[in-house]
């Protein structure tokens, strides 16, 4: 988790001038005594400043030599390093972002491994622009053309996620990025994968693992506990979460604490306080994708996405233009190829 300290960002920001975001992270220029400014990374990857800090380490803009292309790389903590739950938590992120590469509304990851001071990283496309989170405390509402894209891209990333057994878990605006891109403007890419559920045999996420999630946008069976329920449904209830909070300015469920707000999730329903910038049709796609059973709720998450969007004004349908082209790859690497850690050191 990033720290909110400043009211204009979403991340950490100590010093001035606050400067370009990337993968979700916004922060200032490094300080003179992180220990990897200007060093080289497995001999690839020069580090040129800070972009970042986060929970579990720090996201820093490089250089990939020789080719000179710019990439973001994260670098996990030393304290982080040495703890296991933390290393498989950054390792299921590798892993999923390998898995789904080349998706147009995905983070791109290029390549990892581990720092010779055994500090696992990943290195991925770096982006421009702000994250959705950012840019809804300063609007505090977007018009119905820009959610209904916003939703539209990210089903599309959610739903190539789900046809691979990959249910998301944490969806919030603060992992939609709005990249700028080629001319096109807000360009969705869904970030954060590491605490991603894979329904595949060996990768089970069991009632032993905590609730995992943030509040406003966790769905009841996150809330509950019930992570042997948690599938493409609980994604797509995240995501009218936030299509929720883009179309109005706040979120569904509000509570004065973590424990008024989970009740909310689970046994209360937000009908009652349906902001009037919701209309009645949006209204009843949202509500239906909030249902608190999962069989309720619609099929898939694209089925919720052409619901809102046929429940949408016959103007904001026809003001959208979703980008085809797939995102490009670093030039000189391909999509990394997941091994073991001990490996790349």
């Amino acid at each position: 988790m990033l720290n909110n300290s400043h009211p204009s960002h979403r991340y950490l920001c100590l010093f001035e001038p606050p400067l370009e975001t990337v993968e979700g992270f916004t922060g200032p220029a490094a300080p003179r005594a992180d220990p990897l400014l200007g060093q080289t990374i497995n001999g690839l990857y020069r580090i040129r400043r800070l972009l970042g800090r986060g929970g579990m380490g720090n996201v820093y803009e490089a250089v990939e030599l020789p080719s000179r292309q710019r990439v973001a790389v994260k670098v996990m903590s030393q304290e982080c390093a040495a703890d296991t739950k933390a290393v498989d938590l950054f390792r299921r992120e590798v892993e999923v972002t390998a898995g789904l590469a080349r998706h147009p509304n995905i983070i791109q990851a290029f390549d990892f491994g581990v720092t010779k001071n055994g500090q696992p990283f990943l290195v991925m496309e770096l982006l421009h622009g702000e994250d959705l989170d950012n840019r809804l405390r300063r609007s505090r509402g977007l018009p119905a053309a820009t959610v209904l894209r916003v939703i539209q891209q990210t089903a599309a990333a959610l739903a190539a996620t789900h046809a691979k057994g990959i249910i998301h878990q944490d969806l919030k605006p603060a992992n939609i990025f709005l990249h700028q891109a080629d001319g096109e403007a807000d360009s969705v890419k869904v970030l954060d994968f590491g605490i991603s559920k894979i329904c595949s045999t060996g990768h089970p996420v069991t009632s032993l693992e905590p609730v995992m999630g943030t509040p406003h946008y966790m769905s009841p069976e996150q809330a509950l506990g019930q992570f042997d329920s948690i599938d493409g449904r609980t994604d797509q209830w995240s995501l009218a979460c936030i299509a929720w909070e883009a179309l109005s300015g706040r979120p569904p469920f509000l509570g004065s604490t973590i424990q008024s707000l989970l009740f909310q999730v689970v046994y209360e329903s937000p009908s009652t306080r349906v902001p009037s910038r919701i209309s009645p049709g949006i209204e009843g796609v949202l509500l239906k994708a909030l249902s608190k059973r999962q069989e309720a709720r619609f099929d898939s998450v694209l089925a919720f996405a052409e619901a809102v969007e046929e429940a949408m004004s016959p103007r904001a349908r026809a003001s959208i233009a979703i980008g085809k082209k797939a995102a490009p790859m670093c030039p000189t690497q391909a999509a990394p190829v997941v091994k073991n850690w001990a490996v790349c050191a």
